[in-house]
């Protein structure tokens, strides 16, 4: 097969998140020129979102020496420099994308969850205020602020006004109303917690995937005495974690 065909193959199949296929036709590229930039940038990108950091670091060090890389490779390789604990640099890297380059509000989001992974929280919210700035009506934007304000701890007034925001942009988003319910849950504010859950559990309680956020909502609902949801919550958490236990609600003694 031509090489422009395996590269073509290994960029579609990396888009499709099939990354093991797609290292596959960037080493095809590259058996046939081993300095092929733009496959080694594919095989690095892939190596880092298969989760092997050091390998796709090389990748993607050899691919920036023979080609301009995308944004999309420069920001995941200052991220993936914090994953092998080079923190510093994936700090100073992240920064100089975020200050001097033309990043848009998703690209930004991008960045501000690499500097929350190196410890930066500060650093994080200020690169989220950015993309907010730029894209105001962007939902996750305001959501994900709402989170690194936490990390700030920033009173809990802020943090859930932005997730309060971020909800009545989408307000159909499992993930922000959760997110919501939790901090209320914190707060001990359980009746407004369950309000927020209420218009989208149980009908879409196949979609939570979290463990953790499963057992928090089963102990909020059988705290305020909606068994039958609690029961469907643990269910759907033994379902998770393939437990076959008999099905039991969550109790104050084994939470």
């Amino acid at each position: 097969m031509h090489r422009n065909s395996d590269l073509e193959l290994a960029l579609l199949e990396y888009d499709a998140e099939r990354y093991f296929m797609a290292e596959k036709f960037a080493q095809y590229c590259l058996a046939k020129d081993p300095e092929d930039g733009p496959a080694l940038e594919v095989l690095g990108l892939s190596q880092v979102r298969s989760g092997a950091l050091e390998l796709g670091i090389d990748s993607l060090e050899h691919a920036a020496l023979l080609c301009v890389i995308s944004k999309e490779a420069q920001l995941a390789l200052a991220i993936a420099y914090g994953g092998v604990g080079r923190t510093e640099l994936s700090r100073d890297l992240l920064m100089s994308a975020a200050t001097g380059s033309d990043l848009n509000d998703r690209e930004l989001l991008v960045v501000a969850a690499g500097l929350e992974a190196v410890d930066e929280p500060v650093l994080a919210m200020e690169a989220c205020r950015q993309a907010g700035v730029m894209a105001p009506e962007n939902a996750e934007v305001h959501f994900q602020m709402g989170y690194y304000a936490s990390r700030c701890e920033y009173p809990s007034s802020v943090i859930e006004a932005l997730m309060r925001h971020a909800i009545g942009l989408e307000p159909q988003n499992l993930n922000f109303r959760i997110g919501l319910s939790s901090l209320l849950i914190r707060l001990e504010r359980s009746t407004e917690a369950i309000k927020i859950l209420a218009p989208l559990i149980p009908d879409r309680l196949e979609e939570v995937t979290c463990v953790c956020c499963l057992k928090r909502i089963a102990n909020l609902f059988f705290d305020c005495g909606e068994f039958e949801l609690a029961k469907l919550c643990s269910n759907r958490r033994r379902e998770l974690t393939g437990d076959t236990a008999s099905p039991r609600v969550e109790t104050m003694e084994n939470r």
